[in-house]
């Protein structure tokens, strides 16, 4: 989730935990009992088994200062660091263990899974939402010498869930439910990126996340919950959340913080993504990599720098090609449907004088500053089905490509050789294939080569293009 640098006093923590703990430890171990149709469940898959587990029951505690009514129920699996899982039904002033999980593995989506079929079974609404509680960091995998980008990490059995399982589970999700999820909250830091969105669009109506690192305080889950009354639909509740989120850190319940909130309409996210695509081939058929790394660098950046505001580049990205007409029209459909996505965004600042987010505007998206993608990245079903890492490689070879030609104007021809070897491990690598292209612009059709240097240049290309084609 979360930022642990805010943290309540130590005290009042304590006091809270035994109240909470006064009213579980009293129960049954399973009291489960058929609850009747409501208009809303309201359940949070809590993973605080990691370095988090204080802040686990804060939350719930606050869910309990409004609890279960006649229109929702609220619940809560939470799983803490030094003890086993435990499904809470959460009422206004008090928390019932209503079934004991054992030690369970948080970071494996199945158990999600399992949460919304226990939900369906019972506790069956017309409406859901369900919250996914711990850190998180977009769209990365864990990798054995730090934990990166995922969602719902465990530090029992050190797993997580990752972005491209986060697709299968809000499906087979969705299948328990026999219906989308009509709400998804990832109460956890970096995962309001367009890569998440696109994971969990088919499976789910709306989200709601943060671009940034959140507070350790995360959601104010009682001001959150008030805002679910008879008739409220999965649109007003998205759009409520946010501006309840904001509220709350502007010397509201959460005092005063730096925060980042937005709700996004997932049956959007598909035109968002068309309009990416036509961005992606605009810069694919021109020489724009000195103007896109000069508006990155004037774009808001988050905990990860290579995680920028989407609408932001775009705003600066803008008057550095306005003579250009095909991409200006293919930035403002890009603008277009972002906008028509993100139906709330808000952020706030410690320091209301000087709110670096002031500029961000709903939605981030992967887009390092020196076009150097990283191989886990193109494991995404994001980066298969879309052209957006094929831009950032082609942008990244024409920044190459130029340090390559002024080389082999000289002579030296090590970056060639540098392509050349990637070819050969990899025929299909994007990167080489595009740094083929340049050199052949470069070398055949702008004559840029010297001809003391051009029959070794000449060799090297036929040598590049002769690993590229090698099947």
């Amino acid at each position: 989730m979360k930022k642990v640098s805010s943290i309540i006093a130590a005290s009042a923590l304590m006091l809270s935990l035994s109240y909470i703990s006064s009213f579980a430890a009293a129960q049954p171990k399973n009291t489960v009992k058929k609850a009747p149709m409501k208009e809303w469940t309201f359940a949070v898959f809590l993973n605080a088994d990691n370095n988090l587990d204080r802040f686990g029951y804060e939350d719930e505690e606050e869910m309990c200062r409004v609890g279960s009514n006649e229109t929702v129920n609220v619940l809560a699996l939470i799983d803490r660091e030094r003890s086993g899982a435990q499904i809470d039904y959460i009422d206004k002033g008090r928390i019932t263990k209503i079934k004991d999980m054992g030690e369970l593995d948080m970071g494996d989506y199945k158990e999600l899974v399992k949460f919304c079929k226990f939900i369906k079974e019972n506790y069956p609404a017309k409406h859901y939402m369900i919250g996914i509680w711990n850190h998180g960091s977009g769209w990365k995998a864990k990798t054995d010498k730090n934990v990166v980008r995922g969602i719902s990490y465990d530090d029992s059995s050190n797993n997580h869930i990752t972005t491209n399982e986060l697709t299968i589970a809000t499906k087979l999700c969705a299948e328990a439910l026999g219906q989308k999820i009509d709400v998804i909250n990832m109460d956890a830091c970096l995962m309001g990126m367009v890569e998440v969105a696109y994971a969990i669009k088919d499976n789910c109506d709306y989200f709601v996340g943060s671009e940034e690192v959140e507070a350790g305080k995360g959601t104010p889950y009682d001001d959150v919950l008030n805002g679910l009354k008879p008739g409220t639909t999965p649109r007003d509740f998205a759009n409520h959340w946010v501006n309840a989120y904001a509220k709350s850190y502007q010397n509201g319940s959460q005092g005063r913080d730096d925060s980042t909130q937005s709700a996004i309409d997932l049956s959007k996210v598909n035109g968002l993504i068309d309009a990416l695509d036509g961005f992606s081939k605009a810069m694919m058929s021109g020489k724009y990599y000195e103007k896109v790394t000069s508006a990155i660098s004037k774009t808001v950046k988050f905990e990860y720098p290579e995680n920028i505001d989407l609408l932001h580049f775009m705003k600066n990205f803008k008057p550095l090609v306005k003579d250009d007409s095909s991409v200006i029209t293919a930035i403002e459909k890009v603008e277009t449907a972002a906008k028509a996505a993100i139906i709330n965004s808000k952020t706030t600042a410690r320091n209301p004088d000087v709110n670096r987010y002031k500029d961000c505007e709903g939605i981030a998206v992967y887009m390092p500053q020196r076009l150097t993608i990283e191989p886990n990245y193109l494991d995404l079903n994001f980066s298969k089905n879309t052209l957006w890492d094929n831009m950032i490689i082609t942008l990244r070879s024409q920044r190459d490509v130029r340090v390559a030609v002024y080389s082999a104007y000289k002579g030296d021809f090590k970056e060639m050789k540098k392509a050349i070897s990637e070819a050969k491990k990899n025929p299909r690598s994007q990167y080489a294939r595009s740094m083929l292209r340049e050199l052949n612009y470069a070398a055949y059709t702008q004559n840029q080569i010297p001809a003391k240097h051009k029959q070794e240049f000449d060799k090297l290309f036929k040598e590049l293009k002769s690993a590229i084609q090698a099947k």
